[in-house]
């Protein structure tokens, strides 16, 4: 009896620390800059329920992706880890699969890291690899994922061994593609309409079920082609008539935008009806930095660059945190906060714990949103950023190539390896990248230059391979 009463007690424990856990609801947008929602500053966009989660809980005032582009920032955010460790370095090889590949390798002085191919079975983002799904579903979670994966096909598929109990991945927006291919939806349904409603399966079936979810909502939203619904065409065509910024493919965003902006209503809605919207940490974040638009910056102004660029343009976006009675709202933090620490603050945040074999490049910034006092960011922001692109016959020149970065307490370091130059930024005083301080400010310069060798050899970064074919 005595040994029957004890069983009893642990499994009400048990029990109860599984009701305790906090839920996880992780949505991330696709191209969404800096500029893009009218929390951040836009007043041309219309964000409402975005708008709302940012004043109900913390937003981030200097928040980066890891890569401007989005496969390797997708991995970074699913692992805690740089793209050294997950082997992530781009999208595409295009030095070997662009029209001109061969006059473009004629003119690398050096060959990039091998990068896993997304495109090729089984050779995306390694199924072995501890990521955030698995992290969860090891401590009791259930998980899904519904929408844009991009971290590999077969065994790297997003529904085959990466931890989601549930998973579709999906592409493009209107005729959208489906894996594993689903016979529920016809070509005049939305693919964010379509997500959003899996998503909010999945979670009714949880809270039915009394077990915590982690649910990843990686939507195609506002990524090309520029597909949105005529409804909201039309609205802002009337809206912004006369105006600048009345124009096909501005239009084009800001209705896809509102489209992305309804499907994180939904969700919100849909907590608060199974009455767990006290108990569920939202995190709303996007993978990169925003596309040209009208051949310009306004999604990703007052910023320097666009996606695929390092400059802030490229890399800063949006993030979001969201959790009633944890996190004060209307807060905001000015600590800056990349992809590579979203594992290890929401692991803390649901008090479980990641696997000490699993090196985290990231840290946690738990006590940031509690709202606890915590010391300034030591650890650097990095980025190796190895895709060399866009060149152009007649000048010579690359649009993008490889570039490692690294900023430190406002102070940020741009190095060209193909020329071994360098760029150097005071961030506070100079946020818009102007002025090239490098050999006006030698103490930060040298300081960064050190602290970039650690994160290289930390990271593993192999160094440049000579190419054999340069000048030929």
């Amino acid at each position: 009896m005595k040994y029957t009463l004890i069983y009893f007690l642990l499994l009400c424990g048990i029990i109860l620390n599984a009701q305790d856990k906090p839920n996880i609801l992780f949505i991330l947008a696709d191209d969404l800059g800096i500029n893009a929602l009218n929390c951040y500053g836009n007043n041309i966009v219309e964000s409402p329920n975005i708008d709302r989660l940012y004043s109900e809980g913390m937003h981030f005032t200097n928040g980066y992706s890891n890569d401007p582009t989005c496969a390797p920032s997708r991995a970074a955010i699913m692992t805690g880890q740089l793209a050294p460790r997950t082997n992530i370095y781009r999208v595409v090889d295009r030095y070997l699969m662009a029209k001109n590949a061969e006059e473009m390798r004629q003119n690398m002085k050096y060959l990039p890291p091998a990068s896993n191919h997304l495109y090729s079975k089984d050779n995306g983002l390694s199924p072995d690899k501890l990521n955030m799904a698995k992290v969860f579903k090891q401590h009791g979670y259930r998980t899904a994922a519904f929408g844009k994966w991009h971290l590999g096909v077969g065994r790297s598929g997003m529904n085959s061994h990466m931890g989601f109990d549930e998973a579709i991945e999906t592409k493009n927006h209107y005729g959208f593609s489906t894996v594993p291919k689903q016979n529920d939806y016809d070509d005049l349904v939305y693919n964010a309409d379509y997500c959003t409603k899996k998503g909010n399966e999945f979670m009714k079936r949880c809270v039915e079920d009394d077990q915590p979810f982690f649910l990843y909502m990686p939507y195609y939203l506002v990524h090309a082609p520029f597909d949105p619904k005529p409804a909201y065409v039309a609205h802002f065509k009337n809206k912004l008539l006369g105006t600048e910024y009345d124009h096909e493919r501005v239009i084009d965003v800001l209705a896809m935008i509102r489209s992305l902006d309804d499907s994180v209503g939904e969700l919100m809605q849909t907590l608060k009806e199974l009455g767990v919207d006290d108990n569920t940490i939202v995190v709303f974040t996007s993978d990169n930095g925003h596309y040209q638009v009208k051949g310009n910056n306004m999604f990703a102004q007052p910023y320097r660059g666009n996606k695929g660029d390092v400059w802030e343009g490229g890399i800063r976006i949006p993030y979001i945190f969201s959790w009633p009675d944890h996190i004060k709202p209307g807060s905001s933090c000015s600590t800056p906060i990349v992809h590579v620490d979203l594992l290890p603050t929401l692991a803390d945040l649901a008090n479980v714990q990641v696997n000490p074999n699993h090196p985290l490049d990231g840290i946690c910034l738990s006590k940031v949103l509690m709202g606890k006092k915590a010391p300034e960011r030591e650890m650097p922001l990095v980025w190796f950023y190895t895709n060399y692109s866009g060149f152009n016959s007649k000048t010579k020149q690359f649009k993008s190539k490889w570039v490692n970065v690294i900023q430190l307490n406002d102070y940020k370091l741009i190095e060209d390896v193909e020329t071994s130059q360098y760029e150097l930024y005071s961030l506070k005083e100079d946020p818009l990248e102007m002025n090239n301080i490098f050999s006006l400010d030698s103490d930060n310069a040298q300081q960064l230059l050190d602290e970039l060798q650690k994160a290289k050899e930390q990271a593993g970064l192999p160094p440049p391979t000579p190419n054999n074919e340069y000048g030929k």
